[in-house]
């Protein structure tokens, strides 16, 4: 059985269209799923109707007291899934909507090729435009720097190898790692692999995925018959000053634990993450309001 886990927080209307989606788009025949809905301490109540929807069958409702952010989030919707005996585990975020039998294509390549531990599909914004975003190597330290800060701008040839945008994506390929906002991962890879790192509250978790999943042996691969639509940011909204303090702290951290870098090797990309809030902070008061925060709680400690 597969486990659907889809992390909530006031993002009710998008969690009720998910949930739709799933229903109208797979039978559940060939491969029965179960749907977890994780609320991450959502301020206000859910609403009437998504309330009615977690009453029927196939569908349970996991309260956390807490935001826990991503990676803990996801991992209270895995570890019931688990103890409730499914095996392939599906990761979704609340604004993604799925077409035609999706998920049970997504099943049956991972069913079909034992070798790859996680399935990514093909991604479609709001207005069916294909987003070109998977990850083709390892994010390294040169990566965080040339690729993944203004200076992509003079290495556009590492940028396009990066986010795979010289590859065919109507055809499968092997990939480092596919974007967190939809992918499902084998019944042994759930075992090797996971529950997701704690140690961020929300981003860098696909550089970490990609890392384990390497040293596990696992590959990944994205399947383009497998077809979402994503929202773009109706989980995070546009880019606010707390998520950017997440940004910068789990890039922190994620040099630190997974790249074992020195602080001499992070102090620069830190410096460049400050001057990058400061110019935000030019352009949006809610930036400006937030600057004393972000200083006490960003840094290399």
């Amino acid at each position: 059985m597969i486990g659907i886990i889809i992390l909530n927080y006031i993002t009710w209307a998008d969690t009720e269209r998910c949930v739709r989606s799933i229903w109208e788009t797979e039978s559940g025949k060939e491969f029965p799923y179960h749907i977890y809905i994780v609320d991450n301490a959502s301020p206000d109540p859910a609403p009437p109707s998504l309330q009615r929807l977690c009453t029927r069958d196939g569908v349970t409702w996991i309260q956390s007291e807490k935001n826990l952010g991503y990676a803990a989030g996801n991992n209270l919707g895995i570890r019931r899934a688990v103890e409730d005996g499914c095996d392939c585990i599906l990761i979704t975020n609340s604004d993604v909507c799925f077409t035609e039998s999706c998920i049970s294509r997504m099943a049956a390549y991972l069913q079909n090729h034992p070798e790859v531990g996680i399935v990514g599909p093909k991604i479609l914004d709001a207005e069916g435009r294909l987003q070109k975003s998977c990850l083709c190597r390892r994010t390294g330290l040169k990566e965080k720097y040339l690729v993944r800060t203004r200076l992509n701008l003079f290495f556009r040839r590492q940028y396009r190898t990066y986010f795979g945008l010289d590859r065919d994506y109507d055809r499968t390929f092997r990939a480092y790692a596919v974007l967190g906002c939809c992918f499902m991962i084998s019944p042994q890879c759930v075992k090797d692999v996971f529950p997701f790192d704690e140690g961020t509250f929300l981003y860098e978790e696909e550089y970490i995925v990609g890392i384990r999943m390497e040293q596990a042996g696992y590959e990944t691969h994205y399947v383009p018959e497998c077809v979402i639509r994503h929202l773009h940011g109706s989980s995070t909204g546009e880019v606010k000053p707390f998520a950017y303090l997440c940004e910068t702290n789990s890039e922190i951290y994620y040099c630190r634990k997974y790249l074992k870098a020195a602080k001499w090797q992070i102090i620069p990309l830190y410096i460049y993450r400050l001057l990058k809030y400061d110019i935000k902070c030019l352009c949006s008061r809610e930036f400006r309001e937030y600057r004393r925060e972000f200083r006490g709680r960003a840094g290399l400690r």
